[in-house]
């Protein structure tokens, strides 16, 4: 079972996604990470079609003290 995350990466003017995760937690601290330079979160989604909400993203984010722009959905 895998985890992704779906990001937009303004440098290269494309949508791009991760590599694989085992857990939604380690997706979340990838996308965190992402999130740290120009990339923007587009979702996160997991195994068996299952997608971590924008508002739970947002949460997590804003628990470790980053704001975003609101996450879109694709």
């Amino acid at each position: 079972m895998s985890w992704h995350v779906r990001y937009f990466s303004p440098a290269l003017h494309a949508e791009l996604q991760s590599l694989e995760f085992e857990t939604e937690r380690e997706a979340l601290a990838a996308a965190y990470e992402l999130a740290q330079g120009e990339e923007r979160i587009t979702a996160i989604e997991g195994p068996d079609g299952e997608t971590v909400g924008p508002d739970e993203i947002e949460v997590w984010f804003r628990e470790r003290g980053l704001v975003l722009p609101p996450v879109r959905q694709l």
